[in-house]
């Protein structure tokens, strides 16, 4: 019986996502939009150009696929649309197939505003990483596995042995990093958060970098001990790999995210 709940679940989501994009098609069409069409899981550089140029983005899934086009948003805007509400929490989607109407008029109208929302910025070993919206987890790729990491912030270095670092933004604070003990943060904040997962602590020892606050300016540098070890922005779709040796630097993103959303989420 699991198995086909399951099962129907997963066909019910599927049908919702194909009746709310129906229906954007539909509201597009109306308003004078001739959209482009493109898959969340085939983001090639063609799509990514497509995206970059983009005026007005809309995601039609859940966070994963709003996170996934958020990277290659550049001059344009950005609207999530929760297309499976009773599956999906779509934490940061803002309209819904039943409000999408009323939600793109406010937008032609100019009723309706986008909100600038910092996001986080990855140069590993010199190079920049697309920009992520909610966090990045630094871990070792066995889950059981111990990572181990040094980080600096200023002055201040310290090495590590724990489950995994999370470093978030204002957007990403209700998530992972909330569930190892972080701090939510207002959605307008531009401060980034760090905070190590399960740290192993040395007797007699205290651990002054395990978790903190950056501010616009301030930088959290990590060099990799691990054989094995990844950063995982937004989640696993974009893993990177993060060997012995290598060094990430993480920092407030100078170009925020134009995002269509509701800030009360981030206020309790």
């Amino acid at each position: 019986m699991t198995g086909r709940r399951l099962s129907g679940q997963v066909e019910d989501a599927a049908s919702e996502q194909d009746r709310t994009l129906d229906k954007l098609q539909e509201t597009l069409l109306r308003m004078g939009v001739a959209p482009v069409t493109l898959s969340a899981e085939a983001l090639d550089a063609r799509a990514r150009r497509a995206i970059g140029a983009a005026r007005l983005v809309i995601s039609v899934g859940g966070d994963g696929t709003l996170l996934a086009a958020s990277h290659w948003v550049s001059g344009g805007t950005l609207l999530g649309v929760n297309s499976a509400p009773r599956s999906s929490v779509g934490y940061l989607t803002l309209a819904r197939r039943a409000s999408l109407v009323r939600i793109l008029t406010r937008i032609e109208r100019g009723d309706l505003l986008p909100l600038p929302v910092a996001r986080l910025e990855i140069e590993l070993d010199g190079t920049i990483l697309a920009p992520a919206l909610n966090d990045v987890l630094i871990a070792h790729e066995q889950p059981a596995a111990t990572s181990r990491y040094r980080l600096r912030v200023g002055r201040r270095a310290e090495d590590h042995r724990s489950s995994g670092l999370w470093v978030a933004t204002a957007a990403g604070s209700t998530g992972g990093i909330r569930s190892a003990g972080g701090q939510p943060m207002p959605l307008d904040s531009r401060r980034l958060q760090f905070r190590a997962r399960e740290l192993f602590r040395i007797r007699g020892r205290g651990a002054a970098l395990a978790s903190g606050f950056l501010e616009p300016g301030e930088e959290l540098v990590v060099e990799s001990a691990m054989a094995a070890g990844w950063l995982f922005p937004d989640g696993s779709r974009t893993a990177v790999r993060f060997p012995f040796g290598a060094r990430a630097v993480f920092r407030v993103a100078a170009q925020p995210l134009l995002l269509f959303a509701d800030a009360a989420r981030w206020a309790d």
